[in-house]
């Protein structure tokens, strides 16, 4: 964090479901919550990134997560303006995709968190927000439903750098 050259971006993947299960909510004594459920199971990934430093996020959705979506989210992450400082870190867990030997980074130089230890990517922060902000009691009526309501989500999150500094902010004595 602290050296001048380097831009540490933290990347990850996350289920985003059309049909939640039921979140924990207070109901008013004598009233009935009601859950909709539209009987099929419709799910998207977002592969992302943020730049703790900056707030800068870019993100993508993929049907499933795997090496090519990895590498096609890689190829659009490298077609970003220049960077500001010589290095950039791009720093994932340990799923398989992410190793994978037939990557292209481009100018991105893989580091990888220690195994299960997704508390200290900040990016985890983000998803959590986007969930809780945009996905509380929201069932998708189809896909496209699913899809419109995931891109508005992401584009909020990636016009909110200022936020993303405080949602993904780590110390610096990492």
């Amino acid at each position: 964090m602290k050296n001048p050259d380097v831009e540490l971006w933290f990347g990850d993947e996350t289920g985003i479901e059309g049909d939640p299960r039921p979140r924990r909510r207070w109901i008013k004594v004598g009233k009935t919550g009601r859950v909709t459920k539209n009987g099929d199971h419709l799910r998207m990934n977002v592969t992302g990134m943020v730049c703790p430093r900056t707030g800068e996020a870019f993100l993508c959705e993929f049907s499933h997560s795997d090496t090519d979506t990895f590498q096609a989210f890689l190829d659009e992450a490298n077609r970003l303006p220049p960077p500001s400082r010589p290095r950039q870190l791009l720093i994932l867990d340990n799923a398989s995709w992410h190793k994978a030997a037939r990557l292209q980074w481009g100018r991105f130089e893989p580091l990888y968190l220690p195994p299960y230890s997704p508390d200290i990517n900040p990016i985890e922060r983000l998803w959590l927000l986007i969930k809780a902000e945009w996905f509380t009691d929201f069932v998708a009526k189809d896909a496209d439903a699913l899809i419109d309501r995931i891109d508005k989500a992401l584009c909020w999150a990636i016009n909110r750098a200022p936020d993303n500094i405080r949602t993904c902010s780590i110390k610096s004595e990492l």
